[in-house]
């Protein structure tokens, strides 16, 4: 029997969407956001303003890459983002079940997917809510993936934020041999604001269907120029660490990120490239 050797799988569509969400480290969703942060939490997508373009690119182990396009605009008074992501994994080994020095063959794995966010304003808090649809084909086997998402944020007080989220609610093929392909996850989130010039300090707690519980620390600083942003996630044991920041002159926002992870996949950067239109 051969078997195709990929890392991709639905796993890959949990890779983080920007540079900043990276930098978070998957928490972040009570933060106050701009458009790199509507895929953490549904919710952001209240918080944009105006028409603008996002281009993201993440490198991580091996051959994985991944590009996004964000396009955010007003669609009758409201909100909307529209979310187009390609994965790609090259020079894939294609092996049989008995050891040979050289694979049967090359191939590459290639994940597509498109959500679509629009957002509201309920009296002193917002929502957001979301639809994604995902195609991975690898080797001879193809899967799709249909998945709603929620988020609801509140501001009680000018220094507290609040934020629920339900993400992956739907249904998915399993693709090869994966189970469970995208896990459903909920979370709670509270940030504070601080002393330190208006800078945001944040915890989200998720209940991931297939990883348990898995808390989050964020923290992000304000400025207009230069933001710093940073993040940690233990996951099954595994810590995460990442840090970012953003630059923006006029229109433009270029925003960088690196992760940290004990594991032998490798470290995770990822640059982000925005205008507002």
């Amino acid at each position: 029997m051969t078997q195709p050797l990929s890392a991709l799988g639905w796993r890959a569509y949990h890779l983080p969407g920007s540079a900043v969400a990276l930098a978070l480290a998957g928490g972040g969703a009570a933060l106050p956001g701009d458009m790199t942060l509507a895929t953490v939490s549904p919710a952001h997508v209240w918080g944009l303003e105006g028409e603008a373009v996002e281009f993201g690119y993440l490198k991580m182990f091996g051959d994985l890459k991944s590009y996004g396009v964000k396009w955010q605009t007003l669609w009758r008074a409201r909100p909307m983002q529209l979310v187009l992501r390609s994965i790609v994994e090259e020079d894939l080994e294609l092996r049989n079940d008995v050891p040979t020095a050289e694979p049967l063959a090359y191939f590459s794995a290639r994940l597509l997917s498109a959500t679509l966010l629009r957002g509201w304003r309920l009296g002193t808090t917002n929502l957001g809510l979301g639809i994604t649809f995902a195609y991975q084909r690898m080797y001879e086997y193809s899967a799709r993936g249909l998945w709603l998402s929620a988020g609801w944020q509140g501001e009680p007080l000018p220094w507290l934020r609040w934020s629920l989220t339900l993400n992956n609610l739907g249904l998915g093929e399993a693709l090869y041999r994966e189970r469970d392909p995208v896990a459903l996850r909920a979370g709670a989130g509270v940030a504070v604001k601080t002393p330190l010039r208006g800078s945001y300090l944040s915890l989200d707690l998720w209940l991931d269907e297939q990883q348990g519980l898995v808390p989050c620390l964020a923290w992000q600083s304000s400025g207009k120029v230069v933001r710093f942003i940073a993040g940690a996630r233990w996951r099954t044991g595994i810590p995460l660490l990442a840090a970012g920041f953003q630059l923006t002159y006029h229109r433009w926002v270029v925003s960088y990120a690196y992760g940290y992870q004990d594991r032998a996949l490798g470290q995770p950067y990822m640059l982000s490239l925005s205008r507002r239109l």
